[in-house]
């Protein structure tokens, strides 16, 4: 198990230790810890956690097979309609906040003046919970989209032939066939989606900052107010342990799912004729594409067009009043923020690479297995799990505000993933170059023979590493405090999510200036997300990954 040691080494101080110190932490303090808590509306927050998490996963889950089914019947152009769904996920969570926060204005928005509603729904005490549930749905369609898309491809064309050969309906070779050979994928996006969900952060924050009242606030963003705002350690571990117990339920279930050899997906009896089946899966795809498609374009036109035109109704939805201004103003006050996004996602991603990619191999070689679960699960903990004892340590280690406390902490969720990544792509890796290898006494095999080999998977983790890196808000604004002040040593670290985020709260009236931070922050990871799905949604061997 030599080669799993950094990574073993890295898990244990970034991730089992702190995750072990948030309970003893509390437990310690544990009167004080019951009595800073007991004048808040905790079981409305534990409910609306359950709210945001069950209806996201639920919803999105059920949406992306739908979807995917449809992309899967298309006659052409399956890549290109593959990347719009997509394409919510390109933007950080700031962002999707951020444009969602225009989109939803009281008969202002696209939205609000589609569905004729005459107020903010996230002013509403008894909706505002329900309204940020949609955005997080909105943004976590094309996760669920993705992995079911990727299990329907994988099934071999004869069975679908074979089934039609049978005088099978597209709709009985889905619901009896296709759909139950891809139910372990619909479970783990359904389970990743809660996952994702319940430690959430970044979209109620953004949307609501957990108003009115309490009406949106999760679990996650009483963590931050504990510690930001009340200075409550304490109290803070306790929320923090309960999201932590909250968590290990479904991470367990992943890792059964994951080694399971069942669908666990009934049968569905669908006898819909093809002239039906057809049209009407088209249609939902051409109404789901419209609603996860049409915010980026909001988007990017609210961005380019001059203020005047934001407060009209019917909104301006065709482009007029085109400028530059604001997206230039915004990208020159942006530059310090951006730099740090840059220097802790590349960097981070780099870690995640030297520490998971020896681990991973080794582990498909059969050699400490028990690594993966223990990856799984740790990867499967909420941020805020975390969070107490890493800022308690750069406090007292004088890292606080800088590039470093970042760049060390936060690839316990990417290097957790991508030890999952490379362990699924190795157990395909052909055995007889280690044999060769061993033949000729080869040294550093790992760095000269493995690696050459697998440019293309170490490639497109790095990518998806550097994604995960550049969305984060939770730790970058917990752990800093001021952008980069082009100095050298470095001070400042503050990243451009939280420059996105400030936008909002300066409670500006000038969309463009919202519009143009949302693009700001998404528009570099946008490009590389494009990239890095394109790749994966071939389905060839050049993607070098594979998700199940």
């Amino acid at each position: 198990m030599r080669y799993s040691i950094p990574y073993l080494g890295y898990i244990v101080a970034l991730g089992i230790v702190p995750f072990l110190y948030t309970f003893v932490y509390f437990g310690l303090n544990l009167s004080q810890s019951l009595t800073s808590l007991s004048t808040l509306p905790i079981s409305e927050v534990f409910w609306n956690t359950v709210i945001y998490a069950g209806l996201t996963a639920i919803i999105s889950a059920l949406i992306g097979l739908i979807l995917a089914v449809a992309v899967d019947i298309l006659p052409r152009g399956k890549l290109i309609v593959s990347l719009l769904i997509m394409l919510p996920y390109t933007l950080p969570f700031t962002s999707a906040a951020l444009v969602w926060s225009i989109s939803l204005y009281a008969n202002y928005g696209w939205f609000s003046y589609l569905f004729h509603l005459k107020f903010d729904p996230l002013n509403i005490p008894s909706l505002a919970i329900y309204g940020v549930t949609m955005v997080s749905i909105w943004s976590t369609i094309p996760l669920t989209f993705l992995i079911t898309l990727t299990a329907l491809r994988s099934i071999p064309s004869y069975v679908k032939e074979n089934a039609l050969l049978d005088n099978l309906s597209l709709s009985e070779y889905y619901g009896k066939i296709a759909v139950p050979m891809v139910g372990k994928a619909f479970w783990l996006a359904f389970l990743l989606a809660f996952l994702s969900a319940l430690g959430n952060f970044d979209i109620p924050y953004a949307l609501t900052e957990g108003g009115p009242g309490f009406a949106t606030t999760t679990l996650p963003l009483l963590v931050y107010y504990e510690i930001i705002d009340l200075g409550n350690f304490s109290g803070g571990a306790l929320v923090a342990a309960l999201l932590s117990v909250m968590a290990s339920i479904p991470a367990i279930l992943i890792l059964l799912i994951s080694r399971s050899k069942r669908s666990g997906f009934i049968s569905l009896s669908l006898r819909i004729p093809d002239r039906v089946f057809k049209p009407l899966m088209y249609v939902i795809l051409g109404i789901s594409l419209f609603f996860l498609v049409f915010p980026v374009y909001w988007m990017g036109l609210v961005a380019f067009r001059h203020s005047s035109l934001d407060f009209r109704s019917p909104p301006v939805i065709v482009p007029a009043g085109l400028t530059t201004k604001y997206f230039i103003s915004t990208l020159d006050q942006s530059i310090p923020y951006i730099v740090s996004s840059v220097v802790v996602a590349v960097l981070a991603s780099l870690l995640t690479i030297f520490v998971s990619f020896p681990s991973g191999y080794e582990i498909s070689r059969g050699k400490g297995r028990w690594i993966l679960p223990v990856s799984i699960y740790l990867y499967s903990l909420p941020s805020a799990s975390y969070i107490i004892p890493l800022f308690i340590f750069f406090s007292s280690t004088n890292l606080m505000n800088t590039w470093w406390a970042l760049i060390i902490s936060t690839p316990i969720f990417t290097a957790t993933y991508a030890v999952w990544l490379f362990h699924n792509n190795y157990l395909s890796f052909p055995r007889a170059y280690d044999d060769v290898a061993e033949v000729f006494q080869i040294k550093r095999r790992l760095l000269r023979v493995v690696m050459p080999l697998s440019r293309t998977s170490v490639f497109s983790v790095f990518l998806l590493s550097f994604i995960l890196n550049w969305h984060l808000l939770f730790y970058p604004l917990i752990l800093t405090q001021t952008p980069y002040n082009w100095s050298f040593p470095p001070e400042g670290a503050e990243t451009v999510t939280v420059f996105a985020l400030a936008q909002i709260y300066y409670r500006t009236i000038n969309w463009a200036l919202v519009a143009s931070a949302a693009l700001v922050a998404a528009l570099p990871v946008m490009v590389v997300t494009i990239i890095t799905l394109s790749r994966i949604l071939k389905g060839d061997r050049s993607g070098g990954l594979k998700f199940i």
